[in-house]
């Protein structure tokens, strides 16, 4: 393995300025700015972007549309964005804008007081106002052919959804494959941005609410005349399909081609198949080490604006002209060009540049323009540029590589200057992409643990071809993280008895197993629910096809029947090998599956804290969530590695519970054989 890069400012040499206290970095953070929806006029003079930002206050996502003269440079809010809607599993849902041929105005869904409609913006009135709320919520929004009327559909009103769940809930919910029994069965999570009963789908936990199957009608909206009519007759919705995992982007021209982009884990292929004659493929070496993230055309048919990622999720745009079969690099970034936080937003192009969103490690999102000539990139709109400011850690790329030739990236962060002696590290495994405000699953307080002299370390997991061996990958993880810490260490560079770790979803299997399976760590945030014997039964409802996946991934059949591979699995029949304190802070419906390891953690002696989050998914979004996560993490760690504490008389409870954690581990230890 080697190690790679020296520190490099995040956007300057000054030092990170400190604050009063890890509550303000904290609020900092959760309050972050994200842009996306991007939609570009046909004129190309006019760019529509929303922006949405976390309010712990208001304990809600505020959502703003703002449009961007491109001439001029000059951006103007334009209306509220209304109210959030968060797909399973706790993912902000965009809302790219539709325009009207004719470039007069755009169309959107929006959600208002409780209702999914259409609206619509006017360039001539510059504002942004209701065209079609109804009883049932707008689905699947698109632009007729005709360029001036726009489809839609919907399903059975909100009313009928309402009593349904009414009904259930007076009649008693059936258990079927698609109940959840770890979930609040009524109005237990959030579907098109209100509590309502949810059921899974039949794909893995995949969820969606009551009366899904209804038939959906498609309707006919003019924007000239206004007139509002059904389109042919109500249809079952088409079955869900399970996302591709190779096929990564593809980009149509009617009439004339198109293009499409695969990634296996390792190679790309980009290729251009035309309506008529020979399918192209790239030649360039762009095209076969990295993965294209989005496609744009800069001219349809022709030349297309592709964005590609690299194992640090740093991105590259590159024009490819399909005709001559040329690659021309245009501007590269040490973050993503491509989305706030998931690098496949694709940037909207003019005849003159691209508007893409710009965000790093430590970088928050801005809105930017690529120069199609001399690739120079500018800076439009800046929602975050108090933080950006104020906010100015060092950040050094990380480069290994496993003992089979895999390449692992990542990246570090940490305070600026000379350290005065070995710091304390937080590691945190699984993907590294974009502004890192706290990790996969936004958890951990990574500002205010650099601020307290922590280095954090973002890990990106190590790829894999072909069927998944979970606890292959697990152990990947493990020896990644053993390497990090080794080479740190030896270099004088963290203090190899302060390390913390934290994870999310596969990040937090990878946290465990490395609690479970070494000695590296002294204190623990794990952010999702494990797998354990009981999980597997609230799985097996589901039926054969969660049964095939636990089978195929894990190697796990019933408890009874794999009982040496669930000892290998499972965290919770492995609890005398965990020494390291561990703090649970789950969404409610994941927590239920976990008392068989929280109550042997306990029992044991090993410090151990439990937190559930109510009316979450898999991804905590209530901004008061993300804020309390946050502090519990950071004074976890704390005090655990610099045995500090928040003098904050509200917090003295909690304080009074580690301390007494830490006797009866103490009195444990000095109780055992040898001790």
């Amino acid at each position: 393995m080697f190690w790679a890069g020296a520190m490099l400012a995040a956007a300057s040499s000054a030092s990170m300025a400190s604050v009063a206290a890890p509550a303000d970095w904290n609020r900092a953070i959760v309050e972050v700015a994200d842009v996306d929806s991007l939609s570009l006029s046909p004129d190309g003079r006019a760019l529509l972007f929303r922006t949405s930002r976390a309010s712990i206050e208001q304990n809600r996502v505020l959502l703003e549309w703002h449009l961007l003269d491109t001439g001029s440079g000059e951006t103007r809010t334009i209306g509220s964005g209304g109210d959030a809607i968060f797909d399973d599993p706790g993912l902000l849902r965009a809302e790219a804008p539709l325009w009207l041929a004719d470039g007069s105005g755009a169309a959107l869904r929006q959600r208002s007081d409780g209702a999914t409609g259409i609206w619509l913006y006017r360039r001539a009135s510059n504002g942004l106002a209701p065209a079609i709320v109804g009883a049932a919520d707008v689905e699947n929004l698109r632009l007729a052919p005709d360029g001036v009327s726009l489809l839609y559909e919907v399903g059975p009103s909100r009313a009928d959804i309402r009593a349904a769940e009414e009904a259930e809930r007076d009649q008693g919910i059936r258990v079927t494959q698609k109940v959840d029994l770890a979930q609040n069965l009524f109005r237990g999570g959030s579907v098109e941005g209100r509590m309502a009963s949810q059921r899974l789908s039949g794909y893995w936990y995949m969820r969606s609410g009551l009366l899904v199957s209804a038939p959906r009608q498609t309707r006919r909206w003019d924007s000239a005349t206004g007139k509002d009519s059904a389109e042919g007759l109500p249809r079952d919705p088409a079955p869900f399909t399970p996302p591709s995992l190779t096929a990564v982007a593809s980009l149509a021209s009617p009439g004339k081609g198109i293009a499409d982009a695969q990634w296996d884990g390792f190679s790309g292929k980009l290729g251009w198949q035309p309506a008529h004659g020979r399918s192209i493929r790239c030649a360039a070496e762009l095209c076969r080490t990295r993965r294209v993230s989005s496609l744009a055309w800069i001219v349809e048919g022709r030349e297309i604006l592709a964005t590609f990622t690299d194992r640090h999720h740093r991105q590259t745009l590159a024009r490819w002209n399909v005709r001559q079969n040329q690659l021309r690099i245009l501007a590269a970034s040490d973050g993503l060009l491509s989305g706030s936080r998931k690098g496949s937003l694709a940037c909207q192009v003019n005849r003159r540049a691209a508007y893409c969103v710009r965000a790093g490690a430590a970088n928050p999102p801005e809105l930017v323009r690529v120069d199609l000539g001399d690739g120079r990139v500018s800076t439009m709109f800046d929602p975050n540029a108090t933080l950006r400011q104020r906010y100015r850690p060092q950040v050094e790329p990380v480069a290994l590589t496993l003992a089979d030739g895999r390449s692992i990236a990542g990246v570090l962060l940490g305070p600026t200057g000379e350290p005065g002696q070995p710091a304390p590290l937080f590691v945190n495994y699984y993907r590294c992409e974009g502004f890192l405000r706290g990790g996969e699953g936004d958890e951990w307080p990574i500002a205010a643990l650099i601020d307290a002299g922590f280095l954090v370390a973002c890990l990106n997991s190590a790829p894999f071809k072909g069927k998944q061996d979970a606890l292959a990958t697990y152990e990947d993880g493990v020896s990644v993280v053993r390497t990090l810490i080794d080479r740190l260490a030896a270099a004088g560079r963290i203090d190899r008895k302060r390390v913390a770790m934290g994870g999310f979803s596969f990040g937090s299997e990878v946290a465990m197993r490395t609690a479970t399976n070494s000695d590296l760590l002294a204190a623990l945030s794990i952010a999702s629910g494990q797998t354990e014997p009981a999980d597997y039964w609230y799985g097996a409802i589901l039926g054969d096809a969660h049964d095939k996946v636990t089978r195929d991934v894990w190697g796990l059949g019933r408890p009874e029947e794999t009982p040496e591979r669930w000892r290998e699995v499972s965290p919770a029949l492995n609890v005398a090998a965990i020494r390291v304190p561990v703090l649970f802070q789950l969404p409610e419906q994941e927590a239920r599956r976990m008392p068989e390891l929280f109550v042997r953690l306990r029992a044991s002696g090993t410090p151990v804290d439990f937190y559930a989050f109510p009316d979450e998914a898999h991804i905590k979004v209530e901004p008061r969530h993300r804020s309390a996560v946050f502090d519990r993490n950071f004074d976890w760690f704390a005090y655990w590695l610099l045995d500090r504490r928040d003098p904050d008389p509200a917090k003295q409870d909690r304080y009074q519970a580690w301390d007494e954690m830490r006797v009866r581990r103490s009195t444990r230890a000095e109780a055992a054989p040898g001790g």
